[in-house]
């Protein structure tokens, strides 16, 4: 027996002796149950429940890892499994689907032979190991082997070969296995598996043990040198084990760390990260791009992170095998513990359609529960994506583990890469602190931040920092609210109490902040319903006394910390208040906007407050569900409570007396401004108008800043108008925001960075359409601006991208009107745009910016770097112009380079005076002036007002006068125009002989389609490119200049292509040709010259009888032909049977006039009026497939001569009762355009109508129908006849113009044709009294005397003289006689043949002649001979300040003969005429001038800025400009004088509403003195009230038919926003008043009263009209001299007549809702001539209730009104004979059909 045999027998028979229960070889269990030594620290609970001390055995039951075993190289491996993911056995040893085991198995049945060792231990004589196997339905073995150091021999100790005999009932099988080795050794355990069928039949092991005897060969050291729970560093260092894997290298070279570390990049091998779950064909693998097999290339990602290359390392999931329920789990190693601000990184691949979501748990020792760290939900981008993830302070040893799932159709790639762990380590010992502002931790000797104790987190890692702490001042949430409460008034709902994660997907925390964990308790806002944005809850902390001051030495100061998590694609707001009364805010101390990620925020806050205070905590509900914001750990450090209660209101304390201030003495008066630091006085017209007229600015204080960049939250001066205060919580509204308050998902919404900046602190002002509903609109307001500077502009940037972004208008209000000047609609991108409006010379108004709100809430108004540019109004500098500036007529001094520019840049229009500027201009007010649409592109380029009528793009006004009403060139982009499609047009022909010639347009390109535009410079020989845009250049009209040159004659050819999205615009506006620019005297490029034809003599034409005559003896009223050859083409008497009769329509407008016959069945006429049958003509207007209310339609004649006084026009007209239309008569002359007549009542008959039209010259009659529903036509004219128009004897007064000449014979001459060396009368009596004519010569006289006689003077400054000639001076290109009728006199000329090609000679008058625009003329007579390379002649006028203004110019050959010129001369200053020969490239060229003359007119002078006489009685004197208008026509909501002071100071802002009792129910009234009335009838213009209180205090506002006057807001509210369950008009809600019923007495004068889905409405009585058939419309009078219905079709339409008086009531109602009011008034217009008193017999009224007096057509600015139509202001270009063709007034291409 052996000796330690005997030995155990000997102890027990001494223990038997000694009463114990259990002998020797048993163990007494803690409840006296004995149990055998060999089952000992089995993981068999063979005590029931009793714990046994297992700390010296060596036991492993897998869970957590391998516990040090050592896998052997063999060809296969004991794989770590789980009953849940791995094949085999249903439980582990202990019955836990969860738990883990070791297993070997065959997954194709071949051989596997796997190998694992034990750590090495020391030779013993009994050491024992237990273990449970498995061994499944496989041919196999499991051996356990003795492996000795160092001989390495192996000794068998223990085999099992079958298979457990109970498989189902007990599938593990315990053995035990007791040994002995005198070496050092291991144990290694073996698998062998010789064949399976069955790849989940398995070969497995659990809950390994080695007894006391077993003892590890490192231990022997360790007892000997370290004692328990040491780890060997090496080199004979030892360090405690619960510091290894801390974060902190504690080993000499970081041995404690070497398994753990806190950066892997994977390159070096896992780092200690292991796949847990390896058996099931799904887990997680170390590799690299190149190192995975081709099978499975699609599961890795193409690089690894770290290097960026195939060849890097990794971990991604490798899926072999397919199988319903997979998981892979990657598992850290077992970390200490980790410090308070302890995060992780790395990178992670998520990327395939099915790749599926991926988890990071918390798992810390001793807890069952994972806490959740990082999600990751399917398809995240073929990229590697960083992932932060804060671990905080963890004092448990803890593991992070990746669990990846796969249901079977995992297809995809997921991979890890880059883990790093970041201030995971605790702060280390010091011995002492170096701030004063630290805290030395207790036991860990770490030195903290003062304000870092007591915060609910263990900074110190020994809990020291939060020692003797305040529980009052602390609140983890753990336990409730502690002392915070949830406000209860000043709120919408209350803060969440949670545990574990927040219930919403994709936002707010996995866990609280104190604990780390799931089980952790923190404050949440729930953004869920019933929830809506920015709702708001408020926590509200105790009171806390006063702080201490500031740097106060013996007082800590008092803090606030908080941590916060705000995790979400719509997150808001965060906020932190401090108020000192128990209601309210208070002051905002702190805020955070947006995303801020899936992390716990940490905010300290030093509180600063002289009364006792609290702390509010607000979050704000987002735009969307995904918004949860949560709080945790707040605490106070340094606070004091206050055991009361805060005031309800402001403190009774007085508050401390002001300090007086000295007032400056001053003397100014009551109107004007007193300035604040001096007291200077300045006129209140000067206050707010961007000129500093205080020495200290006071008067630009309370003004809208000139620029304003938003930064700090600074509105600058405007002011939000609407919503009026107090705003809603959730109104659609202008507000101020940053790009760091943008929560996430909104950054698609508005830009994360500002436009002055360019970062995301930089602020703008937005309106969030999160709020409001769709067209909600908000106001940003400036105070009113007193005066402007003729260039003002506003320039801003804007930002407007989303899939359902609203509007931005801009307004300009002037009293009681509001101008829309700028607009832009819908998504404009991704970036900041930016946008103009032209503002030019204004008084006494102010800006709007209006935001309009989208659908939905995708997508804001962004405005930013508002600036106010070159607003200053103009200043007399009382110094003269210098010689390179233009004297304005009223003393301003502007830059040259401004002149005829289409901009009033003088603020009196004598820069764009049309006598001054006299080079080819075109405005497109009315035609294409002289551009030519060419007939070889694909599309034409149109006319149009306002914006595109489908899309609504382009210019919200033309650039000419900057109002909705302008003309504008444009190239239509949208269906049916194809991509590509091209419209051109050409100018006039310029000559070669062009200097200084430039070209100055406008252009507005806007869109993401708004095309190409090229100008070409086109020659006989070449097209050049000379621009070229592509695409969106701004949604504002932009100046381009382009220099042209050539050495040939060239024209001007805009191409516009239409882009690729037809959504975009292409429009021109004022194009200007520079007096450089000269006009060829030869043909077009493309039109060859066209011989004349027949037997006539040149210059004259061809009768169709034969006959010949003159071009001037056309369109006269007089048949010279005999066969009115002369006439037919003119637009003459028509009865339409045979054609238009010259009388052209436009072909590019919406509709047109149509030549047609009879139609009962369509709304054109059954019959004509001439024949009166169905086969008849007449013209018509069609209805069309498409178009828009507005849309007109024109026909004119062409230039008449001259007709008599006694000179009618007669017409049938026809307007059908089945369409609604005007139809207008207007005469345009030189200078003005005039209504003549107008019509739009309905009549299915025939009616006659004869207008007076006079003595007229050069005129033209246009005919205007204008729709004023819809698409329809209607419109119809007939048998137009010249009544008496032919001039015969002319009697004294009785010429087209006052100042005309009346020859002895009769005839008529205009002044400027008088005295010209040329008989206009057939009896030259024109010529006849010419004597003291100052500045005429003739030059008849001798060489040295002709400069004094003249009153001439050569110029010193030139290249050479003129000299005096007489015959031909130069060989066959001079004059071979002067202009004199016998040729025998003298002429005045340049002889070239010595000079240099562009050498000039010049004379100027001596005579300097009073100022003057549009009055003087000369006439001179010019010889110009030679080639085409014959130089230039050019007139000048040279004012004091020494600019030359061209006057006229021609150049080229133009004969062997005198030809003749008569120039206007204007300057708006005192001016000298200079007359100016430039030398052509042709030397032996000549040019001569002869017989020189000016108009008496021209030493007079006159009138440069017209000033109207004193306005009479009953008119009103405009304030800015020298007009009258009608009283009657001030404050009536329509501008009348042109700098609309007629409209000012009319009372539009809305008067503050009535303090009225309260006590009527929601939409009632209460009259002040009777019962309550419905809220509808408030401000409806009908006395309702006993005392009429309920239209007192009322706004101004012009509203139409159907619409309600909004007293809360002063705007109309139209009939479909009325009881649509919206409030639109507080306070009274009248628009959602009596929606169900009728008001009693309603319905006024027997209207009758209809409830609809709108509300009630009346059905008026014949003329009858308003909501309530309150307002009586005047009879319609006559507008003709006589109307007669015609006799033959009176008895015909009698029934049709009956049948329309029947629907009266319904009819009128109808038409007065969709009525417009049409004003025929612009005070705008040149003076026109005086028209015939008699006039007045047939103008009559106009459809807007304004009588036109006789007065109103008399000469005088501003007395003649602007009519409504696409005339104005009228051509002022030279006309060019033979080179204008007619081009209507264009508004768009012709869509002709039958209607």
């Amino acid at each position: 027996m052996p000796p330690h045999v005997w030995a155990c027998l000997l102890v027990c028979a001494v223990l038997c002796v000694s009463g114990q229960p259990c002998w020797c070889l048993n163990f007494e269990c803690l409840t006296g149950e004995c149990v055998s030594v060999t089952h000992v620290s089995d993981f068999s609970d063979d005590c029931k429940n009793s714990k046994t001390n297992c700390t010296h055995s060596e036991t492993c039951d897998f869970e957590e890892g391998m516990c040090g075993l050592e896998v052997q190289h063999t060809a296969h491996m004991w794989a770590r499994g789980s009953s849940l993911t791995d094949p085999g056995l249903p439980l582990d040893h202990r019955g836990n689907p969860a738990g883990h085991y070791l297993y070997v198995h065959s997954e194709n049945g071949e051989a596997v032979t796997a190998e694992i060792s034990s750590t090495p231990f020391e030779p013993s004589e009994s050491c024992m190991m237990t273990f449970y196997h498995h061994i499944g339905l496989v041919a196999g073995e499991l051996q356990l082997v003795i492996s000795s150091n160092p001989s390495e021999e192996q000794r068998q100790i223990w085999i099992r070969t079958k298979p457990n005999s109970e498989l189902h009932t007990r599938p593990w099988i315990r053995s035990s296995v007791t040994f002995g080795c005198s070496q050092e050794f291991r144990v290694v355990i073996r698998g062998l598996i010789f064949n399976s069928s069955d790849p989940t039949e398995v070969i497995a092991f659990d809950d390994l043990s080695f007894n006391q005897g077993c003892v590890k060969a490192a231990e022997v050291m360790h007892v000997l040198s370290s004692g328990p729970s040491q780890f060997d560093c090496g080199s004979g260092v030892c360090m405690d084990d619960k510091r290894v894997c801390d974060f902190t290298p504690d080993c000499p070279h970081g041995e404690d760390e070497a398994l753990c570390p806190a950066q892997c990049d994977f390159e070096a091998g896992s780092c200690g990260w292991h796949e847990f779950a390896p058996a099931d064909g799904f887990a997680w693998v170390r590799s690299s791009p190149a190192g995975v097999h081709a099978d499975y290339q699609h599961q890795a990602p193409p690089r690894d992170h770290s290097t960026n290359t195939s060849t890097g390392h990794f971990m991604f999931i490798l899926k072999s095998r397919n199988s319903f329920s997979q998981r892979a789990l990657l598992q850290s190693p077992m970390f200490q513990e980790a410090g308070s601000d302890c995060t992780i990184t790395f990178w992670h691949y998520n990327a395939g359609m099915s790749v599926g979501a991926a988890n990071m748990y918390l798992r810390i020792e001793g807890m069952s529960s994972l806490t959740v760290l990082w999600r990751t939900l399917y398809h995240q981008g073929n990229f590697w994506q960083p992932v932060t993830v804060q671990i905080g302070r963890q004092s448990r040893p803890f593991q992070i583990s990746v669990v990846k799932l796969s249901l079977g159709v995992y297809d995809g790639v997921s991979a890890l890469d880059d883990i790093n762990f970041h201030n995971c380590s605790l702060p280390g010992a010091v011995d002492k602190c170096l701030s004063p502002h630290s805290f030395h931790c207790t036991q860990s000797r770490a030195c903290v931040d003062y304000s870092k104790l007591c915060d609910l987190t263990d900074d110190c890692g020994d809990e020291t920092d939060e020692e003797n702490c305040s529980s009052e001042l602390m609140c983890d949430f753990e336990e409730g609210l502690c002392s915070w409460t949830q406000d209860v008034e000043g709120d919408v709902f209350d803060w969440t109490h949670v545990q574990g994660p927040s219930p919403t997907p994709n936002t707010g925390p996995f866990k609280d902040h104190t604990l780390g964990r799931i089980d952790g308790h923190y404050l949440y806002i729930e953004s869920s319903a019933p929830q809506e944005f920015k709702d708001t809850a408020v926590l509200v902390s105790r009171p806390f006394q006063p702080t201490p001051p500031q740097g106060h030495l013996l007082h800590p100061p008092c803090v606030f910390r908080f941590h916060y998590h705000m995790l979400g694609k719509h997150i808001f707001r965060l906020a932190i208040y401090i108020r000192t009364q128990s209601s309210g805010r208070g002051r905002m101390l702190w805020v955070r906007h947006g995303n801020q990620g899936n992390l716990w925020h940490r905010k300290t806050l030093y509180l600063n407050s002289a009364r006792p205070f609290q702390i509010l905590v607000e979050g704000t509900v987002g735009d969307d569900f995904t918004g949860d914001i949560g709080i945790d750990d707040l605490s106070f450090l340094g606070c004091v409570p206050y055991m009361g209660s805060l005031p309800s209101g402001e403190a009774s304390t007085p508050p401390p007396t002001p300090t007086p201030t000295t007032v400056t003495p001053h003397s100014c008066l009551h109107s004007q401004f007193v300035c604040g630091t001096y007291g200077e006085c300045v006129s209140q017209s000067q206050v707010c108008d961007f000129r500093r007229d205080c020495s200290d600015g006071s008067d630009e204080k309370d003004c809208v800043m000139e620029e304003c960049s938003f930064e700090g939250g600074d509105l600058c001066g405007w002011n939000l108008h609407s919503p009026a205060p107090p705003v809603p919580l959730h109104a659609f509204r202008w507000q101020t925001g940053q790009g760091e308050t943008i929560h996430h998902g909104e950054q698609y919404h508005r830009p994360v960075n500002d436009h002055t900046l360019a970062t995301a602190v930089g602020w703008y002002v937005y309106a969030d359409s999160s709020n409001g509903g769709y067209g909600h609109t908000s106001d940003l307001l400036t105070p009113p601006i007193a005066a402007t500077g003729p260039q003002c502009t506003m320039g801003f940037w804007y930002y407007m991208n989303g899939f359902t972004v609203g509007t931005l208008q801009v307004f300009i209000k002037s009293g009681n009107v509001t101008q829309e000047v700028w607009y832009e609609t819908g998504n404009q991108g991704n970036w900041w745009m930016r946008g103009e409006v032209f503002i030019g010379i204004r008084h006494n108004f102010q800006v709007i910016l209006r935001a309009k709100r989208g659908i939905s809430y995708m997508g804001d108004v962004v405005v930013d770097d508002v600036a106010f540019i070159d607003c200053a109004p103009l200043v007399l500098s009382g110094l003269p112009c210098t010689k390179h500036e233009f004297a304005c007529a009223n003393g301003y001094c502007i830059p040259h380079g401004n002149l005829c520019d289409f901009i009033d840049h003088c603020g009196d229009g004598s820069d764009e005076n049309r006598y001054i500027c006299k080079g080819f201009r075109c405005n497109f007010e009315f035609d294409l002036c002289s551009w030519r649409q060419l007939k070889n592109d694909s599309s034409d380029w149109l006319i149009n007002s306002e914006r595109m009528p489908i899309l609504r793009t382009g210019p919200p006004t033309d650039h000419t006068s900057h109002s909705s009403s302008g003309h504008y060139l444009y190239l239509e982009s949208f269906f049916p125009l194809a991509s590509g499609a091209t419209a051109q047009i050409v100018g006039v022909l310029l000559s070669h002989r062009s200097r200084d010639c430039r070209m100055v347009f406008y252009l507005h390109m806007s869109g993401e389609g708004a095309g190409t535009l090229n100008v070409y410079l086109l020659t006989s020989s070449s097209h050049s490119l000379l621009l070229n845009l592509t695409g969106h250049q701004g949604n504002y009209w932009i100046r381009q200049e382009v220099a042209l040159f050539s050495s040939e004659h060239f024209q001007i050819m805009f191409e516009g292509k239409v882009g690729r999205i037809g959504k975009g615009d292409i429009c021109l506006d004022d194009i200007t040709f520079s007096p450089g620019c000269l006009l060829s005297n030869t043909p077009d490029l493309d039109l060859p010259t066209t011989p004349p034809s027949g037997s006539c003599p040149l210059g004259l034409l061809q009768c169709v009888s034969g006959g010949c005559y003159k071009a001037d003896e056309s369109c006269d009223f007089t048949d010279n032909c005999g066969d009115n050859t002369d006439e037919k083409d003119c637009g003459t008497s028509c009865s339409f049977e045979h054609g238009l009769c010259g009388w052209k329509s436009s072909q590019v407008e919406h509709f047109g006039w149509n030549l047609g016959t009879g139609s009962a069945q369509k709304i054109r006429p059954p019959h004509d009026h001439t024949l009166m049958n169905e086969n008849g003509h007449f013209i018509y207007l069609a209805a069309t497939p498409v178009g828009l209310k507005g849309d007109k339609a024109h026909m004119r004649s062409s230039v008449w001569k001259e007709s008599s006084t006694t000179c009618k026009l007669s017409f049938w007209y026809y307007i059908s009762h089945k369409a609604t239309g005007v139809i207008r008569l207007f005469l345009k002359m030189q200078r003005e355009v005039k209504e003549l007549w107008m019509e739009q009542t309905t009549m299915p008959v025939w009616r006659r109508a004869e207008v007076p039209l006079r003595n007229l010259r050069n005129f033209e009659l246009i005919f205007e129908a204008e729709r004023a529903r819809d698409v329809s036509g209607g419109a119809a004219l007939d048998d137009l006849e010249f009544n008496d128009c032919t001039r015969s004897t002319v009697h004294p007064g009785s010429c087209p113009a006052a100042t005309d000449f009346v020859c002895n014979s009769g005839g008529c001459v205009e002044s400027s044709l008088v005295c010209d060396s040329k008989a206009d009368c057939s009896d030259t009596s024109d010529e006849m009294d010419c004597s003291g004519l100052a500045g005429s010569c003739d030059f008849n006289m001798a060489e040295e005397q002709w400069e004094a006689s003249c009153q001439l003077v050569q110029d010193q400054d030139d290249d050479f003289d003129w000299q005096m000639g007489r015959g031909r001076q130069l060989q066959e290109t001079g004059p071979s006689a002067d202009h004199s009728p016998d040729g025998a006199g003298s002429y005045l000329h340049v002889n070239s043949a010595t000079q240099q090609e562009g050498d000039v000679a010049r004379v100027t008058t001596q005579l300097e002649f009073p100022a003057s625009t549009g009055v003087c003329y000369s006439a001179l007579w010019f010889h110009m001979h030679g080639s085409t390379h014959t130089g230039t002649l050019k007139v000048y006028t040279v004012g004091r300040s020494g600019i030359p203004l061209q006057m006229w110019a021609t150049s080229g050959n133009h004969g062997d003969g005198w030809n003749y010129a008569n120039v206007v001369l204007s300057n708006p200053l005192h001016f000298w005429v200079s007359f100016q020969a430039e030398v052509g490239g042709d030397r032996r060229a000549s040019i001569a001038i002869d017989d020189l003359s000016f108009t008496r007119e021209c030493a007079m002078g006159g009138s440069v800025t017209p000033t109207p006489a004193t306005c009479g009685p009953g008119r009103f004197q405009c304030v800015h400009m020298p007009a009258c208008v009608p009283e009657a026509w001030r404050c009536d909501g329509e501008p009348d004088c042109s700098d609309l002071s007629d409209e000012e100071g009319c009372g539009s802002e809305p008067p503050t509403t009535p303090s009225l009792p309260t006590t009527c129910p929601a939409g009632q009234y209460p009259c002040a003195h009777g019962p309550c009335i419905p809220a509808l009838l408030r401000c409806d213009t009908v006395d309702d009230c006993p005392g009429a209180d309920d239209e007192r205090s009322c706004p101004v506002a012009q509203c139409n038919g159907g619409e309600l006057v909004c007293e809360g807001t002063g705007s109309c509210v139209s009939h479909n926003r009325r009881c649509d369950h919206t409030v639109d008009c507080p306070p009274f809600n009248s628009d959602e008043s009596s929606c169900d019923e009728c008001p009693q007495g309603y319905c006024l004068n027997a209207g009758i009263c209809v409830v609809g889905s709108n509300g009630p409405m009346c059905i008026c009585e014949s003329l009858w009209s308003g909501n309530r058939c309150q307002v009586q419309q005047k009879p319609p009078t006559p507008t003709t001299a006589s109307v007669i219905p015609d006799p033959d079709t009176v008895v015909v339409y009698t029934a049709v007549s009956v049948a329309a008086i029947l629907l009266a009531v319904i009819a009128a109602t109808v038409l007065f809702l969709l009525r417009r009011k049409h004003a025929a008034k612009d005070p705008r217009l040149i003076a026109s001539e005086e028209l015939d008193t008699s006039a007045c017999v047939w103008r009559g009224e106009f459809p807007d209730g304004k009588s036109r007096a006789c007065s109103a057509f008399k000469p005088g600015w501003g007395n003649n009104r602007r009519p409504r139509i696409s005339v104005y202001p009228w051509r002022e270009e030279p006309e060019f004979s033979g080179m204008l063709s007619f081009s209507n007034p264009l508004y768009k291409g012709s869509r002709r059909s039958a209607d």
